[in-house]
């Protein structure tokens, strides 16, 4: 089992599970994201948080097996779009990304939020359009 797997199944299996995981963004994806998107996210980490797994199984099970593809997604993407939207808790605006990919002949998207403080992409939601 690999260790995003890992993360996974221990995201599914324990709800008090909080960890964070971690991929490296490459110069080359960036510069893709920054030509499509016009976002700048050079030394930006992607990360998955626990309830976000916990999330997609909840929202959307039929796509968790998704998960496992994630680096698959953001590293060899489709395309990538900024998208703006309305945070219900704090009312401030949230910029995200919506990255496609094709696989299997469905489209996934994979709705990361920029989190500039911090400089996150941060993993909010995955499915399949």
């Amino acid at each position: 089992m690999s260790s995003i797997e890992a993360f996974i199944q221990n995201s599914l299996d324990n709800a008090y599970f909080n960890e964070i995981f971690e991929l490296n963004i490459s110069d080359e994806v960036c510069d893709k994201i920054q030509k499509q998107s016009g976002l700048n996210v050079k030394k930006y980490r992607f990360i998955i948080e626990a309830q976000y797994v916990r999330h997609i199984r909840n929202r959307h099970e039929e796509d968790l097996f998704l998960l496992s593809k994630i680096e698959t997604i953001l590293n060899t993407f489709d395309k990538v779009e900024k998208s703006l939207t309305r945070n219900s808790q704090t009312g401030k605006t949230d910029i995200s990304l919506v990255f496609e990919k094709k696989i299997n002949e469905d489209i996934t998207k994979m709705i990361a939020i920029r989190i500039i403080k911090y400089k996150f992409l941060s993993l909010k939601t995955l499915y399949r359009k």
